[in-house]
């Protein structure tokens, strides 16, 4: 152990402290519409350096076993621990910091800017739940160059860019087909029914490029969440039609206000643009000085799955790829992790209504030296029947044979077993089992009248590979 602390202290913490002078709140932020990352391009040599040093140091700490005195025993556990974080937060700042200033056309190591980079945005409208948000309701491009960011409005997606009945069955797997349908390529709003976001990403950027646009540098998912956070470092702000958002009701106003408002998609779909175009303006006028809160806004929704990013440049995504921004399946046995996600069945926006409780808890580990956890799910549905179904249909959705429903929430339900794990067991049966990607998911479609809970535990098995790691839990990102 003294060894590996040694070669740290020599050879990886003189480059971070270097790092970290470099890479400071006073540096990193958005002024006057640019995007400035300080001397972030200048240290990512010793940061991708230092992550080498500190990610093999993680790996020879956990090789150390328990000894016969339990202070040295328990010293030895808490350094296994602190240098697992100490790794994840080194690679996570390294990525960024070789990424970053090439995605927002920054990155001057050659004596020239990369070039101005066009990224689709997709607004997602967590009211009608899809498995990385809610439905994509506005599209809109972002442009940055050299830093400055323009931002075209948001508007309905290019329908004339979709695939047809007979597309559909060459542009999605069998597995998408099975699990999905086809209307993951024939139909806007569902193009993330699947959980793993590139590929969401990838399939938006070929519909964009069908409808006759430019090609895109890469994808970015927000979401009403995202806005209202920035929100509370941007302050409030007026709209066109007169309504004030803020930090505090801007998710309220959007995901369930303007649908008891209105009766019409048109309306509905109107002001949903209008407001991510406005607040995005706003923000971007109205954050010069509010580093901190800027940063730890985006820290934030990147880790819970309010904003996601894919780049179209391979060997951006590919140190991209296994970050939280990345919103992708997990397939390494090594990092294991158990997804739960939603669908809405609803065909409508109630979703606004549906308490979600999703948790995770350990259960044992077997002598091949896998884990199993308990994951325990629970769905509320919310919703006062008498209010609800006063409000326009639009709201309350449809049944499968068109007519307005009376305040019930359909929904479908994903369990993600770790890769080379498995579902072991389960107190609510489940409609379907099926394999997306190698990993086996359970599918249950459950439908909630108002007041309504539904609740299961499904034990979950990691594999041996993970080792010490413990199980990460992802699911279909909350409305705060």
């Amino acid at each position: 152990m003294v060894h590996i602390l040694e070669d740290v202290s020599n050879n990886a913490l003189p480059k971070l402290a270097k790092a970290a002078q470099a890479l400071d709140f006073n540096s990193i932020g958005i002024k006057d519409g640019t995007i400035q990352l300080g001397d972030m391009a200048s240290v990512a040599q010793d940061l991708a350096a230092a992550n080498g040093v500190v990610a093999d140091a993680s790996v020879d700490m956990g090789k150390i076993g328990d000894t016969h005195i339990p202070q040295i025993t328990e010293a030895v556990q808490q350094g296994r621990s602190k240098f697992k974080e100490l790794a994840s937060l080194t690679d996570a700042a390294s990525r960024l910091a070789d990424v970053l200033p090439k995605m927002f056309d920054l990155d001057s190591s050659e004596g020239s800017s990369s070039g101005p980079r066009t990224y689709l945005v997709l607004a997602q409208n967590n009211a009608e739940l899809r498995a990385t948000g809610g439905i994509p309701t506005a599209w809109a491009t972002l442009t940055i160059d050299a830093g400055k960011i323009s931002m075209s409005t948001f508007g309905d997606p290019p329908r004339n860019g979709l695939f047809s009945q007979d597309e559909a069955a060459s542009v999605l797997t069998a597995e998408e087909r099975n699990l999905f349908s086809t209307k993951m390529a024939t139909d806007y709003p569902d193009i993330n029914f699947t959980p793993d976001f590139p590929r969401v990403a990838d399939i938006a950027r070929q519909i964009w490029h069908r409808a006759g646009h430019d090609g895109v540098d890469g994808v970015i998912s927000v979401d009403p969440v995202f806005l209202q956070r920035l929100l509370k470092v941007a302050g409030p702000v007026t709209l066109s039609d007169g309504t004030v958002m803020s930090g505090d009701n801007a998710e309220q106003r959007i995901l369930n206000q303007i649908y008891i408002d209105t009766d019409t998609q048109a309306e509905q779909t109107d002001f949903f643009t209008m407001a991510a175009s406005e607040i995005f303006t706003h923000v971007l006028k109205n954050v010069d000085g509010k580093n901190q809160q800027l940063v730890q806004t985006f820290q934030k929704s990147v880790s819970d799955g309010h904003l996601y990013v894919w780049s179209a440049h391979e060997g951006e995504q590919q140190r991209i790829s296994g970050t939280t921004i990345a919103g992708e399946l997990q397939s390494n046995p090594a990092h294991s992790v158990t997804g739960v996600y939603f669908n809405d069945a609803t065909m409508g926006k109630m979703d606004w209504y549906l308490k979600r409780e999703v948790t995770s808890t350990y259960d044992k580990t077997y002598p091949s030296g896998a884990k199993q956890y308990t994951i325990h799910i629970k769905l509320t549905n919310t919703a006062d029947a008498a209010k609800v179904n006063a409000a326009p249909d639009l709201l309350r959705g449809y049944d499968h044979n068109g007519n307005p429903r009376t305040g019930e929430i359909e929904t479908v339900l994903y369990v993600y077993a770790p890769d080379e794990g498995r579902i072991v067991d389960w107190t609510q049966d489940f409609d379907q089992f099926a394999v997306h990607d190698g990993l086996t998911v359970g599918v249950k479609t459950v439908t909630l009248r108002p007041g309504e809970s539904f609740e299961t535990m499904v034990h979950v098995l990691a594999s041996p590979a993970a080792n010490e790691n413990e199980m990460i839990l992802r699911q279909t990102p909350l409305v705060d």
